[in-house]
This record gives structure tokens, sequence and C-alpha cells, in this order.
């Protein structure tokens, strides 16, 4: 886990494969786009690893996602669609030898969690496991599914790592529960050296404080049992923009306390129902 961190060329491409319902016709055309990301250890105690994503795309630079790896997990956040995540419970038993890998939004918003054992060999080690995901970013504007059935492997090697992605672009709403398109997608992330990261790196001395704050009180809002919703938009606006002010006040120098976070980041938290 910890040899994913460093400076990387990072590509992000995708194509859809196979037609898996009538009268769908796969996507001709491949995602194809490339940049720079650095990613750093920002918590390592042992049981608990946080690695954060900082992409770097020419002048612009993007708090991007987290992994937050948890050893021997006995919860674990399952997507379930509706921008909605169950608790699920694992016995100690079910857990043992593995890690969880936990991944967040651009705003530290879950996205989607597995759990599987790495396995290690002579010169690789890998880790697979399959999650439900909401909708990437690539595609949220698109209305004929609703969530992504992935089987994810990480790779890591001596020249970077490199996640790959099975992906089943799953329709799941009322009376429709089938799957719609398979879809591969590739990530390489290879080492690179003299590539100038100051931008990301100026970002994050400026606001990594807060974004530790913000994961927790994240972590706070997640049920011990039951469900939570996590609304996009609420009567104070939507939730990237409203982060992003906070985000702003940081690096101006006035970065919001914990208390503030926590009062901006509840309205858009549904009360959690339990199980029935």
């Amino acid at each position: 886990i910890l040899a994913m961190a460093g400076d990387y060329k990072v590509g992000f491409y995708f194509k859809e494969t196979v037609p898996l319902h009538k009268g769908y016709k796969s996507e001709e055309k491949e995602y194809k786009e490339e940049a720079f990301e650095t990613v750093k250890v920002v918590e390592d105690s042992g049981k608990k690893i946080v690695l954060q994503h900082i992409l770097q795309a020419g002048p612009a630079v993007v708090k991007h996602w987290a992994q937050i790896w948890t050893y021997e997990d006995t919860e674990i956040l399952e997507f379930q669609g509706g921008r909605t995540w169950t608790t699920k419970k694992l016995t100690a038993e079910e857990a043992k030898g593995k890690w969880s890998q936990r991944v967040t939004q651009v705003d530290d918003s879950p996205r989607y969690e597995g759990i599987a054992a790495w396995v290690h060999g002579s010169e690789i080690s890998e880790w697979t496991a399959l999650a439900n995901r909401p909708k990437p970013r690539r595609e949220e504007k698109r209305d004929d599914y609703d969530l992504l059935v992935v089987t994810t492997r990480h790779t890591i090697t001596s020249e970077g790592w490199f996640h790959e992605q099975d992906n089943a672009k799953w329709v799941k709403r009322e009376g429709a529960d089938y799957p719609l398109v398979r879809e591969v997608g590739f990530n390489p992330y290879l080492r690179v050296e003299g590539h100038d990261f100051t931008k990301a790196n100026t970002y994050w001395d400026k606001t990594n404080v807060f974004w530790k704050d913000v994961r927790q009180v994240w972590e706070e809002f997640y049920p011990n049992d039951g469900s939570v919703q996590v609304l996009s938009k609420a009567d104070e606006g939507r939730l990237m923009d409203v982060v992003s002010e906070m985000v702003e006040d940081t690096e101006d120098g006035k970065a919001p306390a914990i208390d503030k976070i926590r009062e901006t980041l509840k309205p858009y938290v549904v009360t959690p129902v339990a199980k029935q």
C-alpha cells in the first residue's frame, strides 16, 4: 500500500466491450485522459493507511480521490444506488488477513469500498476486490444506467502500479435490475522524476489539515448499522460548491474550524435508517 505513494504520470482509459442487454450498442469511442498525479501518505498507524491523490493537469490542481485502507476491517460501506450506502458487518474471521479500501470523492464523501487480502509474488503484489460504485463523473449525465458493479485490481510493480477495472454498467431502478454493458478500465501510474509538482505540493501544504478534519466529520456521519444517504444538493447549494468555498477560505489562510465543517456538511446527510 505504501508503495503506491509517489509522483506519477497517470492515464485514465475506459472502453465499453460486451453489450449485456438486448438492443444496447456499445459505445465505440474510448475514453482517454492523461495527467500527472502525486500520491501522498497522509496517515499511517500500521493498521490504517490513508493515501491522497492530487491531480495536476496543466495549470489546474485538483484534490482527487483518496484511498483509506484498514486492516481486518469489520465494517464496510456498500453502495446501494440512489446516493445511499449501507454498513455491512463482517466477522473477525471474515476480515482476517484482509485490507479494506474505501475510496472517497473529491469532497471526501464516500464512493465505494471493498475488502480482500493482498497476494504477494516475487516481483509483484496484487489486491483484487468486488464493489458497487456510483456512476463515474465522466458519465454523470447518462441516464440509461444507475451504478457500476466492479471487480478492481491493484498491481504493484517496480515501474509503479496499475489499476485495472472490470466494470458492469448496471440498471437498478423501480421495475428494473439488470446489467447494460461491460466496460474495461486501465489506469497506469508510472513513476516520473523531474516533473514539477510545486503547485500540487503547495496546495496540499495549505489544505491538508482542513482535509483531515473533513475526513473526520464524514466518518462521524457513517452509521454503525443501517444506511446513510449523501445528497449532492441541499437548500445551501451543491455539496461540491460549498466544499470548494471552504477550500478557498483555507487557501486564503481562513480555514474553518471542525465545528463549522460539521455544520456545513450536515444538511447533505440524511439521517441513517436502521435495517428492518
